[in-house]
């Protein structure tokens, strides 16, 4: 039987089971935690729905590539781009140039089917700040696309060597991609949540589900519904108990299953499948890809523009609209674009041609203009950037010569040897233009030695930034023989200390595993100890305040828009974040080895429960949450001169 004559209302209600949780997960609902599970829901459903029509086409000799493409143009792009088209006019009325230059990249991304590739390399998906993105969700879009450019290639190579190669080759592809996927998550979980390859277990598991025709087993009703049952039990844990860890992991297999099982064994004639196929189920699930296209960009213009909160009145009536509009978009732009007697094949890809052009080059030229900063004031301090943070951040060659010619990593005066030594994270490298200036006043000579996410105790790494790994090894490794080459007598060290009490791990090249408060003293008093019995100086320098926002960003919506709320962080909860760091240099053997200079006190200065400052008036200290600017850099000078002395 043709596929497509096959409809299957269970499934629509499948859909409205997944989209449902994302959008209130979205929403900041937090009884929806697991809401994210919705997109593994929908790998699944995808693919089981393309394999199952491939493959029926492929039986009666019928397929084709090029009808198979226009089916896919007609389902996803024509609604895409009006989602699109509609982000992009909001966005160029409201949003300020850094944003809009980020918004007009990513429709450049979504245009050419690779966001998912773009917000890989742009923005952390595990972080606040990935709300404010519009587009951030079409990530699952782009990973659906790559497929189906790829996945009816592949069956048509798996069919020259017979019918069981195609099961074979797909079961051996996706058992690979989930063992890939296993070994990534903790190595590099961004790119395992982002990336297709790591995501195409999740499709072709859907796919062997369509393959191998479960409902021609001869299991008897019973057991099929005892194995519907145990499908929605698992669908529903995976909801409720997901855990907050985003990418793929062992517990994927149980949305996965679940949706499998369910897939499989809940035809419409079941209990099962009569509660997934029942109107409102269906009449959702009809709407969810529109309702997933509109929810995200609803959200990000409704917290960019007026401030809403998650889990609020606003958050709530906007979930809500996402549904109208989804149904005001399928009924005006999916189905009649589904209909080749209102629109021809010819008109449905010159359609997608000549907007997908104009969106690429309407993206570029609003990205090469800088987000078209004509539009409005700029954002004061945004792009003040200090020095170093653009110029000596990951160094990688330590090589004596390279690092004290590189001028880009020279601290104080030029013209005398290096003595000194800054080292950390980026928090380090946005510090360096105050220690340069005191250095200056001091006439001392130093090289500033940093990369992301590397604290300056050597044998630590962050679990959320493995590509900066390698660098930060060899810059911790060598430490010590840079002292010695160059001969210094001063070593500072900086960086985001709150990572201590939750984001590190012991180098999994000497062992791996959790690191606890005694293994991060021995490792630091180590470092210290070895320093000293070089007569090196070594002065801790404490960590700054982390904003509830972007700094800049906020003070620019509270500017022209107006919006209400707080940036300012507590200093008790600075404290508490950082809990760990500050045991550790109040322990008497550390301050033994080492001077601390509390950076804090220059921001917090009304106690424990009073809020720490993060701007100068108008002008903000940082240039997001936690990074100092030139101008806050700049402030902190006079606290850094007792290093020097």
């Amino acid at each position: 039987m043709n596929a497509e004559a096959k409809y299957r209302p269970e499934i629509d209600g499948l859909r409205a089971i997944a989209v449902i949780p994302v959008v209130l997960y979205h929403a900041g609902f937090a009884g929806f935690h697991g809401g994210f599970v919705g997109v593994d829901v929908f790998f699944v459903i995808s693919g089981y729905l393309i394999t199952r029509l491939i493959d029926a086409e492929m039986e009666k000799g019928a397929f084709s590539l090029v009808a198979f493409y226009e089916r896919r143009v007609r389902r996803i792009l024509p609604a895409l781009y009006l989602v699109v088209v509609a982000s992009m006019a909001f966005a160029c009325l409201w949003f300020f140039p850094n944003e809009l230059r980020n918004f007009a990249s990513s429709v450049v991304a979504v245009a050419l089917f690779g966001s998912n590739v773009y917000f890989n390399q742009e923005i952390d998906y595990f972080t606040d700040g990935v709300d404010l993105w519009p587009l951030i969700h079409t990530w699952s879009l782009a990973v659906e696309e790559q497929f189906y450019a790829a996945f009816p290639l592949l069956l048509l190579a798996l069919r020259r060597g017979g019918p069981k190669w195609v099961a074979t080759g797909v079961a051996a592809l996706s058992a690979l991609s989930f063992l890939w996927a296993l070994r990534t998550a903790p190595i590099d979980p961004q790119a395992d949540f982002y990336l297709p390859q790591f995501r195409a277990w999740e499709l072709g598991a859907g796919a062997l589900i369509a393959l191998a025709a479960p409902e021609r087993f001869d299991l008897g009703p019973r057991f099929r519904a005892s194995l519907a049952g145990l499908g929605a039990f698992l669908l529903l844990s995976s909801f409720l108990f997901a855990p907050r860890n985003l990418a793929p992991s062992l517990w994927s297999l149980v949305p996965v299953g679940g949706t499998a099982l369910l897939i499989s064994f809940s035809a419409s004639n079941t209990f099962w499948g009569g509660l997934l196929a029942a109107r409102p189920m269906v009449a959702v699930g009809l709407v969810s890809y529109s309702a997933y296209l509109w929810h995200q960009p609803l959200f990000a213009f409704a917290r960019f523009r007026f401030n809403a909160q998650p889990a609020g009145a606003a958050m709530l009536l906007l979930s809500v609209v996402s549904f109208v509009l989804a149904y005001a978009s399928w009924r005006f732009v999916e189905r009649p674009f589904r209909d080749r007697r209102r629109f021809s094949r010819t008109a449905v890809f010159a359609m997608a041609v000549v907007v997908g052009v104009a969106l690429i080059a309407t993206g570029r030229f609003i990205a090469i203009e800088h987000g078209l900063p004509g539009r409005m004031a700029a954002v004061a301090g945004a792009d003040d950037i200090g020095a170093y943070r653009k110029h000596c951040l990951g160094t990688d060659d330590l090589d004596l010569t390279a690092l004290t010619r590189t001028s880009g990593c020279r601290l104080g005066v030029r013209d005398a040897a290096p003595d000194f030594l800054l080292i950390g994270d980026s928090h380090a490298a946005a510090l360096a233009d105050g220690v340069d200036a005191a250095a200056k006043r001091a006439g001392r000579s130093g090289i500033l030695v940093a990369q992301n996410s590397c604290l300056p105790i050597p044998g630590l790494l962050r679990t959320d930034d493995p590509p900066s790994w390698p660098t930060c090894r060899r810059q911790r490794d060598g430490l010590l023989d840079l002292v010695d080459r160059l001969g210094v007598r001063l070593v500072l060290m900086h960086a985001r200390w709150d990572s201590l009490d939750d984001k590190i791990e012991i180098d999994r090249e000497l062992g791996g595993g959790a690191v606890t408060a005694a293994e991060i003293r021995t490792r630091l008093l180590r470092t210290l100890t070895a320093l000293a019995s070089r007569n090196v100086k070594v002065v801790i320098l404490t960590g700054t305040p982390t904003a509830l926002d972007d700094v800049p960003e906020f003070l620019a919506r509270k500017l022209n828009y107006g919006v209400d709320g707080e940036v300012e962080p507590q200093l008790g909860a600075f404290l508490f974040h950082n809990r760990t760091a500050f045991n550790l240099f109040s322990d008497p053997e550390v301050r033994r080895y080492a001077t601390v200079i509390d950076l804090y006190p220059f921001f917090c200065r009304d106690g424990v429960s009073g809020r720490c400052a993060v701007a100068d008036g108008p002008r903000p200290y940082y240039f997001d949450r936690d990074h100092l600017n030139l101008f806050g850099s700049m402030a902190l000078a006079p606290l850094l001169a007792p290093a020097f002395e």
